[in-house]
């Protein structure tokens, strides 16, 4: 009984869809030998006067030389167009299979299902030579040529599969790409009226609330160096740390009457040197929200960043809260591991905490353009 339930199931209806298509491909071959052979079974031969089986071992023999090559050839063109040498070496050996299968099954033929010969003679041709002089000789070529042909029905059948499917797949990425397209126009819209809302804000606020006005602008400043120079994989490390900077003074500006604040960052950067971004930044936010924002109490927090040959090191200390929230770091702190292990594998991470601070020690190799 057909369980129901494996068909709703996505994965198990395609693997039984892909079952079902070649089943009805090899029902296929089998009734297009069958119709080569319809003269045989409409008009059969009174002298010989054969019975049913024998008529079926040709049909036999024939479908599953051509169910044979039909896969051997999809494979190799399927897996090796692109390595000439290997296709040529694939389809030499791809003719001495089907010609060994063809050989023995013709003496199958004649032995068991009682045909002395069929029409085109192959019983004959391949009973009057050893396997090795028939498998080089010119006629053989001629006994196996309606069967090669025949195997190139089904083979166009499924090419002219595939180029419909490439067809549906094309306008389907046609139409994803539209779509794609619009939503980066919408992108780049939306942007930029929330960067004229913001220069309203700054506007409006600077003469009657300085603070609030330097709040905006360096949340602006932020916003356009996330949105428009961190697409590519690696950054200018100068420009991600004058992002650092911008975040920590936003912070500063937020909680400056109960935070005691220590930078060191390099007087110097090369111009030259790269960083994938927003690898440090997540480090500097946890301090500030496990440091300052989780407690209305007076913090400290010390943020020291060093260049030495090639190598940036990043080392975060931070008060701990009489109550400290529950998880240090949380999802952008497992993301952000992860990120370390595919992008710097030789980093060194470390993370610490005792009754009164946390602690952060991270180095990594930077690049260099």
């Amino acid at each position: 009984m057909l369980n129901l339930e494996l068909l709703a199931d996505p994965v198990h209806y395609k693997g039984w869809k892909r079952v079902g298509v070649h089943l009805l491909l090899i029902l296929g071959i089998f009734l297009l030998v069958i119709s080569t052979y319809i003269p045989w079974f409409l008009y059969p031969n009174p002298a010989l006067n054969y019975p049913f089986i024998t008529y079926a071992g040709p049909v036999l023999r024939d479908s599953l030389s051509i169910i044979l090559q039909y896969y051997l050839l999809v494979y190799l063109f399927s897996n090796y167009w692109k390595k000439p040498f290997i296709l040529i070496l694939g389809l030499c050996a791809y003719y001495v299979i089907l010609f060994s299968f063809y050989y023995y099954a013709s003496h199958v033929v004649k032995y068991y299902f009682g045909l002395s010969d069929d029409y085109t003679g192959s019983i004959n041709h391949f009973e009057k030579m050893s396997y090795l002089k028939a498998l080089f000789h010119i006629g053989t070529f001629y006994h196996l040529l309606f069967i090669i042909e025949r195997a190139f029905y089904p083979l166009a059948v499924k090419l002219l599969v595939e180029i419909y499917r490439r067809q549906v797949r094309n306008v389907r990425l046609q139409q994803q790409y539209t779509s794609l397209e619009l939503d980066f126009l919408k992108s780049q819209l939306n942007p930029h009226f929330l960067f004229n809302v913001l220069n309203s804000i700054y506007a409006l606020t600077e003469e009657e609330s300085p603070r609030a006005a330097q709040i905006v602008e360096r949340l602006s400043t932020m916003m356009r160096y996330s949105l428009y120079e961190t697409a590519d994989a690696l950054v200018p490390l100068n420009k991600e740390l004058l992002f650092i900077r911008d975040y920590v003074d936003l912070e500063l500006l937020r909680s400056a009457k109960r935070l005691q604040l220590k930078t060191e960052y390099p007087v110097e950067v090369d111009e030259t040197l790269q960083i994938a971004p927003f690898i440090l930044i997540t480090f500097i936010e946890n301090s500030f929200k496990h440091g300052v924002q989780s407690t209305a109490q007076k913090s400290w927090i010390t943020i020291k960043i060093i260049i030495d040959d090639y190598y940036l090191s990043l080392h975060i200390s931070n008060s701990k809260p009489a109550k400290p929230l529950d998880g240090l770091g949380g999802l952008g702190l497992s993301n952000v591991k992860k990120r370390l292990a595919i992008l710097y594998p030789g980093h060194k991470l470390i993370i610490k905490e005792d009754l009164i601070q946390y602690e952060v020690k991270l180095q990594l190799p930077l690049h260099n353009k």
